[in-house]
């Protein structure tokens, strides 16, 4: 909740960097936010000091050295930050001092110090220090001025401050006023297979445990920071999942998100790849079975051979939640393997020998045909070919990946492969992929990044409301 003050801390206006940071940045301490140009200082900022009035009913003062009043309005008000109503309503006004930081340090402080006592500033942002500095000759008035910062601003009138300093790496020699700032939190930019990933880097805490100190974050629609598996991000629905219509000639993935930007890729005769890096924690059947549930709420049919880790039966519990019993029982199969000595085989299970992979996929296409045959559709599966390299060997999967084809091809099917990047069959799989999507985990949080087509990272998340649950891509813009 990034709305309260918790134990004498302001939020930072974002519920995971709070929960990050025990609750918030603590009542009058400095900041200090580091960068280079274009990582999101100035947003944050802005963020924090909005959310701080808006719903801490605090009074705030944004400083400013390199932005003029008039564009500062506009573009905080595209990310959906009125802080012309603030101003309206008399708690938060805006010191646009882009003339005047060369008027020297002793009047740039008395006019400092004058805003925050008229307006009774809670929170004091200076955007930027950098430029103060620059236009500032003799090292000593930089110390005066970092000094009436913080004995004055902050520890005598308790103005909760934070200062912009513009750094291109967090290695950088460091700024007076960062020997002095309680946090310094560094914000970067860097590529993911040419997709901006945007981080932060908390440098410093003081007086706070620090568990997670790496973060990614987005500024589509403001600042928001990515919520790690660890804490509660992805976590299991509550409800169904919201149906989400097929089109006339292909199956939706059961993501309204994931449709709009990639397109079909589940049209009739596709054959997909989902492929998870090796570092990702987050089991296969948590992000297929929103897929799956949609298609079998649609009266589709589909077989499934589980990635490797998962049993038969934890497929087949994974989806109970969320799809009728009925359906599941008729319109369902999930392959399982055959064990020493087999005392009863559920009906949804297609059993596998192990011991020819050409045998046992002829099984499969049989279940493929008959499932076209009772219901006149095409039908979806699930492969997880790291389990068909782990149980037979690469050669073999090679012998009969023509004939897979094939039939999805001919038969108008719907397949989506699964596989993860040490195994010898993926870089096969990605060459005959329509789509191929990866899934990263990267500082915790669960993104989707599309190889063909090509997509920004998109932070995967699950938002669930009165009508059930459904997964939302959110992009790293």
């Amino acid at each position: 909740m990034c709305g309260v003050i918790i134990m004498n801390r302001f939020s930072t206006g974002s519920a995971v960097l709070d929960s990050v940071l025990n609750g918030g940045f603590p009542v009058g301490s400095l900041v200090t936010v580091t960068g280079p140009p274009g990582t999101g200082k100035t947003i944050f900022a802005a963020s924090w000091i909005y959310n701080g009035v808006e719903k801490l009913g605090l009074n705030g003062l944004y400083v400013s050295f390199v932005e003029g009043h008039k564009s500062f309005i506009e573009n905080m008000c595209g990310l959906g930050l009125d802080f012309e109503k603030l101003e309206r309503m008399g708690k938060f006004r805006f010191l646009e001092m882009a003339t005047l930081k060369e008027a020297g340090v002793p009047a740039i402080i008395e006019q400092i110090l004058g805003e925050i006592a008229d307006i009774g500033a809670n929170m004091l942002v200076i955007d930027s220090f950098s430029a103060i500095s620059q236009v500032i000759e003799k090292p000593y008035d930089t110390r005066i001025l970092v000094h009436t910062v913080l004995s004055k601003i902050v520890r005598e009138m308790g103005c909760t401050t934070m200062i912009i300093i513009e750094k291109m790496t967090a290695e950088e020699t460091y700024e007076p006023a960062e020997f002095l700032s309680d946090f310094i939190i560094h914000l970067y930019r860097t590529e993911v297979d040419g997709a901006l990933l945007r981080c932060l880097k908390i440098l410093k805490a003081r007086g706070t445990e620090i568990r997670q100190p790496q973060l990614a974050f987005t500024l589509k629609g403001g600042f928001k920071v990515f919520r790690p598996l660890i804490m509660g991000g992805l976590p299991e629905p509550t409800k169904r999942f919201k149906l989400v219509m097929h089109g006339k000639d292909y199956y939706s993935s059961g993501i309204r998100d994931l449709d709009a930007i990639v397109g079909a890729m589940f049209r009739r005769g596709c054959y997909n790849l989902l492929e998870f890096e090796r570092n990702v924690t987050l089991t296969p059947e948590r992000l297929f079975r929103a897929t799956v549930s949609n298609v079998l709420n649609q009266g589709g049919c589909v077989i499934i051979l589980p990635p490797q880790g998962l049993s038969a039966l934890t497929v087949w519990r994974s989806l109970e939640p969320f799809v009728h019993e009925d359906t599941l029982k008729r319109n369902l199969k999930i392959v399982d393997f055959k064990a020493a000595t087999v005392e009863a085989v559920e009906p949804y299970v297609i059993l596998f020998e192990g011991r020819s992979l050409k045998e046992d996929m002829i099984c499969f296409w049989s279940a493929a045909s008959e499932f076209r045959r009772q219901s006149g559709r095409p039908v979806f599966s699930v492969v997880g070919f790291d389990t068909l390299e782990y149980i037979y060997c690469k050669d073999e999967i090679l012998k009969i990946l023509g004939k897979d084809l094939a039939n999805i091809r001919n038969f108008g099917d719907v397949r989506l492969n699964i596989i993860r990047p040490e195994y010898a069959i993926a870089s096969h799989l990605s060459s005959l992929a329509d789509t191929h999507l990866i899934i990263r985990e990267i500082y915790g949080a669960i993104f989707l990044q599309g190889v063909k087509p090509k997509t920004p990272l998109l932070n995967i998340e699950l938002h669930t409301d009165e009508e059930g649950s459904e997964i939302k891509l959110t992009p790293v813009l």
